[in-house]
């Protein structure tokens, strides 16, 4: 009977979104995305393959037109960092939104002295 018991609240869990429903969604994480372009500070010709990330786990790498886009960052303020060989670091700040898309227009670079 208790076994009975037991896998019929599992299956009730599952069927309402997971083992443990929260219908008031707190604790849940929710998520973004960010666009952009990456230039160099001086030409402001696009840079390709620099390394665009929010942490360690969203990241993504710039096309021949400079531009990216990070998928699935968590909402909240977040720090955007860009780097690529040849220029400096540089970082940005942003608000993220559910369900929405930060622009961040021309995130230049300087070369490397």
């Amino acid at each position: 009977m208790k076994l009975l018991i037991l896998a019929f609240a599992l299956l009730l869990g599952a069927a309402n979104g997971g083992g443990c429903s929260n219908p008031n969604g707190i604790g849940v994480q929710d998520y973004g995305s960010v666009t952009g372009r990456v230039i160099d500070a001086k030409t402001n010709q696009p840079i390709n393959s620099a390394l665009v990330a929010v942490g360690s786990t969203v990241t993504a790498t710039t096309d021949g037109q400079g531009a990216f886009t990070l998928i699935h960052v968590p909402s909240g303020t977040q720090t955007v960092t860009v780097s690529a060989a040849g220029y400096t670091t540089s970082t940005q700040t942003t608000s993220i939104k559910k369900d929405q898309t930060a622009q961040l227009d021309y995130i230049k670079l300087t070369p490397v002295q």
